[in-house]
């Protein structure tokens, strides 16, 4: 992932919890550098913008395949492009019409309730610093840390929360409320408050809850009572595809995947009443009244919705370990690019990745949808590249210099990062063991992150902050001892933990490896000693039915494994409701259990081995290593959670 390439192509223990900032008061955190006062006024052709837009999609859909897409601009509170590239159905050549055809918005969604609880914090209804189980009828937050989960936290996704898997396998006809939802799946608590920033839809979906029941309304009539009718975006719905009428379905860009070199259909990803966390679709033209309403600071052609003060406030940090790096403004992820501030956010579901950009100092705003996942190209560069074209900024290449005795400089930055948006308490954390980044030094001022298969290089621009030359910064998080901990992320949603020996997914690999290295080295000597007379006695014979049981849980094991890969290949979000958990999860967890049981009779089956086997020393050792490993093997797939734990 840039760290999407740290998710998305969508698209990780304890440190001091940071400290928020005084209850009373909202206090401007800076997320900029030396921006150019040039920049900042500098005006936008329409005409040029249009051609350079057209010049971009084009180059996409070559190059990545592209079906269709929905963009538009606004500036100084106009509309300054509206244009739709390609196809919204292949089958019936459907055009994309930037004022009609609906996308659907993914996470874009969540900035509707983070507004909508800005408006009740405005009224009076709701505050920043208080214990959220206040505000909850139905569903309240577990205990843990000493410490409750505010709003503040919530907004700026430091809840602590774990992530979910089944929030996705909720089907779109589950007739389940979102309060009965959220209380079935609530997360585990995996850190203090305020302390880290891992992205959660959970809690995101928890803050339309808390809307619903401080406002007496349902989440879907306050949204459109109280947002969407006042700021006339009409065009603008919740329905899933499913549910929704004949007219507006055929209005929904179809949604597509990659199959043999052309496109097939994609399902719709389905959350059910989970859906103010990303299930909303949308228009082109609506969502640019969206962003004219925030841009304007809560005001779009006289009507406002708050304050200008209140709208300040809410695109202000909450926290600030890393004021000039990628963080979060409540709800709103909060970006420098440039030298400049964006805010937005993006969106992906099984079709359709979506991506929203404002940059005040320009009065910019720039919203981009479309309907076929597999690439994320122009989710990941169109709007950095439209900001490039207002603000004249030319690409500039940056020569790699590896220098070993300098990088020493940096190297207490080195090592393994494993991803905080995982889960933690399931079956699934095994997931995580693929959500890394390896930070290696390359002299005294740049680093290479490799994450996901791609490399990235960036530079020091000051104390553990670097930038690569597409404009991506990420920062390094110490505690209060100062030691290196964590690492954020340019999109300023999600952190990775610094891992320790025993946490880092390349112990559990090599624990793996070794273990089944000895099981074919057991197998290849058994073999050899086949009708040489060795395993006579029943001392023999307890110790050779142990390397059997581990050579056979091992061999289950691996199997199990390769077809748990096997099914995550064919991953489809979209089928989750009737396929998750897929049985090769259930396999491999009782295959973990076998590792775990036979890594006991091994430890008990030393006796004999050791006593009256009749053994040479060498293949009594080998045994010993044999045992020890499989054991070790068994630790790692409890820390991992493959054993131990629900398979959920």
């Amino acid at each position: 992932m840039r760290l999407m390439t740290f998710f998305l192509l969508v698209l990780t223990l304890v440190a001091a919890p940071v400290t928020a900032q005084d209850s009373d008061e909202f206090v401007m955190v800076p997320a900029v550098l030396d921006a150019d006062p040039r920049t900042v006024t500098a005006e936008i052709d329409a005409h040029a913008l249009a051609r350079y837009a057209q010049g971009v999609v084009a180059s996409i859909e070559r190059d990545e395949g592209l079906v269709a897409l929905t963009l538009s601009v606004v500036n100084d509170d106009q509309m300054l492009l509206t244009e739709g590239f390609g196809l919204a159905d292949i089958e019936t050549a459907r055009p994309v019409v930037p004022d009609e055809t609906l996308f659907r918005i993914g996470s874009v969604s969540k900035t509707f309730p983070w507004t909508a609880v800005m408006m009740l914090i405005e009224r009076g209804l709701l505050d920043l610093d208080t214990d959220i189980n206040e505000y909850l009828n139905q569903v309240q937050i577990s205990e843990a840390f000493d410490a409750p989960v505010t709003l503040r936290d919530l907004m700026h996704h430091r809840a602590g929360f774990e992530d979910s898997m089944q929030l996705f396998a909720v089907a779109d006809d589950d007739p389940r409320s979102l309060s009965e939802l959220l209380a079935a799946h609530q997360p585990k608590r995996v850190f203090p408050p305020g302390a880290r920033t891992s992205y959660s839809n959970w809690g995101s979906a928890l803050a339309a809850q808390i809307v619903e029941d401080v406002s007496g309304l349902d989440y879907g009539e306050f949204l459109q009572a109280e947002i969407l009718d006042p700021l006339g975006m009409h065009d603008t719905t919740w329905q899933p595809p499913a549910q929704m009428d004949e007219a507006t379905r055929s209005r929904l860009a179809t949604g597509y995947k990659r199959k043999h070199g052309a496109f097939d259909l994609q399902g719709y990803m389905q959350i059910g009443a989970y859906w103010p966390a990303g299930g909303m679709a949308s228009t082109a033209t609506d969502m640019a009244r969206w962003m004219r309403f925030h841009l304007n600071g809560g005001e779009l052609e006289g009507v406002r919705l708050m304050e200008n003060s209140t709208h300040a406030a809410m695109w202000t940090r909450g926290f600030n370990d890393r004021p000039e790096a990628a963080d979060v403004a409540h709800g709103f992820q909060d970006r420098p690019y440039r030298g400049l501030r964006t805010l937005g956010h993006g969106g992906g579901t099984a079709a359709y990745l979506t991506q929203m950009v404002m940059v005040p100092e320009l009065d910019l705003g720039i919203f981009l949808s479309y309907n076929s996942a597999h690439t994320g190209a122009p989710f990941m560069n169109m709007p950095d590249l439209i900001i490039d074209h207002a603000i004249d900024h030319h690409w500039q290449p940056v020569l790699a210099s590896q220098d070993e005795e300098a990088a020493e400089v940096l190297a207490e930055l080195a090592g393994t990062y494993v991803s905080n948006r995982r889960v933690f308490s399931s079956f699934a954390a095994v997931f995580g063991l693929m959500s890394t980044a390896q930070i290696s030094p390359m002299n005294a001022e740049a680093i290479v992150i490799e994450s996901g298969g791609q490399s990235s290089y960036l530079q020091l621009i000051a104390p553990d902050l670097f930038e690569s030359a597409s404009g991506e910064r990420v920062a390094f998080l110490r505690d209060d001892d100062g030691r290196v901990v964590a690492l954020a992320d340019g999109m300023g949603v999600h952190t990775a933990e610094r891992a320790g020996w025993f946490d880092n997914p390349n112990t559990f690999f090599i624990a793996l490896a070794l273990a089944a290295f000895l099981a074919l080295t057991s197998t290849l000597g058994a073999w050899r000693n086949l009708g040489r007379g060795r395993n006579i006695g029943f001392a023999a014979r307890m110790a050779g039915a142990g390397i059997l049981i581990g050579v056979l849980a091992l061999v289950a094991f691996i199997a199990a494994v390769v077809a748990l890969i096997t099914s995550m290949a064919d991953f489809d979000i979209s089928q989750m409701p009737e396929t998750y958990p897929p049985p090769s999860m259930l396999w491999t967890h009782y295959a973990g259990w076998a590792v775990a049981a036979a890594a006991g009779l091994m430890l008990l089956a030393q006796w004999p081995t050791w006593s009256g086997s009749g053994w040479g020393l060498l293949r009594r050792l080998h045994f010993l290593l044999f045992t020890l490993a499989t054991t070790f093997l068994a630790v790692m797939l409890w820390q991992w959670r493959v054993i131990g734990a629900a398979v959920v």
